[in-house]
């Protein structure tokens, strides 16, 4: 089956989820990331590609584009800890959920030093126009890794079959060390963002 026919079942599959489920649940649990590891999406397997990244490594250098296409170096040392919190696309409900459940939360709580981006596969024309449509928070950052997909290579976030990323938080200490992963099993289900936030507040 080609790249296109895979894509196109699998945001069927999200899509025909939200009939019976508006809201798609939070999860703990997490798997790793990088070759050899699988991600589920409503139980069909798809393998995860690129290096393995884990808490304590230097978080990789990737170059991601904002709004205006200009560069984003993950590996940049930052006076802020970061989050990334990763998507496949903008263009499904789970990926629409966690984009509004990280504006919500952020608007929510204006005083932390903690600088929040949004990353998917998209390009930077369909998050502007997504973030625009949405109203989410200008304290959010979307960037997009949809150029040479190097985000998911470096960090193991890359779905192999469909080119997008798997849904993922990552915190990213001031050192650009990495402090936090949470990988979900299952791409209709939302990581802890709370627990991630916790765990910057921290740093």
């Amino acid at each position: 089956m080609n790249k296109k026919c895979l894509l196109a079942l699998a945001v069927a599959a999200i899509v025909s989820g939200c009939a019976n489920k508006p809201q798609f649940e939070k999860t703990e649990l997490s798997s790793g990331l990088g070759q050899g590891q699988i991600v589920t999406l409503e139980n069909n397997p798809f393998n995860l590609a690129g290096n393995s990244l884990h808490v304590g490594d230097n978080m990789p250098s990737a170059l991601l584009k904002d709004k205006a296409f200009a560069d984003h170096d993950t590996a940049s040392k930052s006076n802020k800890v970061r989050i990334y919190s990763i998507m496949p696309s903008i263009d499904t409900p789970v990926c629409d959920q966690q984009a509004h459940e990280l504006s919500e939360f952020v608007e929510a709580h204006p005083n932390l030093d903690i600088d929040f981006y949004a990353v998917s596969a998209d390009t930077p024309f369909a998050q502007a126009n997504f973030k625009k449509h949405a109203k989410i928070t200008d304290q959010v950052t979307f960037l997009s890794d949809a150029r040479s997909h190097e985000f998911g290579a470096s960090t193991g976030t890359q779905i192999d079959a469909l080119g997008l990323l798997t849904r993922t938080i990552i915190v990213v200490g001031k050192d650009s060390k990495v402090l936090h992963i949470q990988r979900v099993p299952e791409l209709t289900t939302i990581p802890d963002l709370e627990k991630a936030v916790e765990i910057a507040e921290k740093a």
